[in-house]
């Protein structure tokens, strides 16, 4: 019977441990010392595995500061650039919103009348200086509805013959309502005015012809005025081509274009 019949042993499956390494007769046991039972669990040699070098660890931390700080400036660049679309955009929202509100346009300007004198020495062969002296008429209008015009103090008229400052006058300061104009007078005086030989020949020849061309030019300041909102100083350049018949008393001018360089204003 007990030769036929199989024993438990053998129909039991078996589960093969890997062999454990040999104690050490000298070494004592943990679980000896504290009396607590202690586990070995090994591990194959093809899941250890090595720390980094201390170098390879330094230089993986100066790679992730240099890489946030990246980060942090193209996050800083993208806010800023946002920043000053938004800036610029209300900007020109705004200046959209005064053009079509107020239809801002230019002033005008005409030099109405000359009175010269003080070329008398032209005529003499001396080349002595001159002490000319113009006195002129200006207009100047407003044709907005909704902006006035404040001319400031500091403002001064020069009258050129080419490019010889002949004498020089003030702008005076006042306020140009809307839909108006102003008519006023101003004296340029100069002195010791030094003319070479060819230019004196031209302005004679020119008189001569009766067309003497003259050149005055004004550099005023002003502020606009809009509504309760009255802007910064701003320096306006007024520029007129004159053409008299004369240099002596009241002189008729043939021709006068004035402009004026506003054109980031208007």
């Amino acid at each position: 019977m007990s030769d036929s019949t199989p024993t438990s042993n053998s129909t039991r499956p078996t589960n093969k441990l890997p062999p454990r390494p040999p104690k050490s007769s000298n070494a004592s046991s943990p679980s000896s010392v504290t009396g607590t039972p202690v586990h070995t669990i090994q591990i194959p040699k093809d899941y250890i595995v090595n720390s980094p070098p201390e170098e390879n660890l330094q230089k993986y931390k100066s790679y992730s500061r240099v890489q946030t700080r990246q980060r942090a400036f193209r996050h800083c660049h993208r806010c800023l650039c946002a920043s000053l679309c938004l800036v610029l955009l209300a900007v020109v929202l705004i200046m959209a919103i005064f053009y079509f509100i107020y239809r801002p346009k230019a002033p005008t300007y005409t030099l109405t009348s000359l009175t010269i004198s003080g070329f008398d020495p032209l005529s003499s062969s001396a080349l002595t200086p001159l002490s000319p002296s113009i006195n002129a008429t200006l207009q100047t209008g407003n044709p907005n509805k909704r902006i006035s015009i404040l001319y400031q103090t500091g403002g001064s008229i020069s009258a050129y013959y080419d490019t010889v400052n002949l004498c020089q006058g003030e702008w005076p300061a006042f306020r140009l309502s809307p839909h108006n104009v102003t008519v006023f007078v101003t004296d340029l005086t100069g002195s010791g005015v030094l003319l070479t030989s060819v230019t004196r020949d031209a302005i004679l020849k020119a008189e001569d012809d009766n067309k003497v061309p003259l050149k005055v030019n004004a550099k005023v300041p002003v502020k606009i005025k809009f509504g309760v909102v009255t802007s910064w100083r701003i320096v306006v350049r007024v520029s007129c081509d004159v053409i008299v018949d004369s240099l002596n008393g009241t002189a008729v001018a043939l021709s006068r274009k004035c402009h004026a360089n506003t054109h980031y204003l208007w």
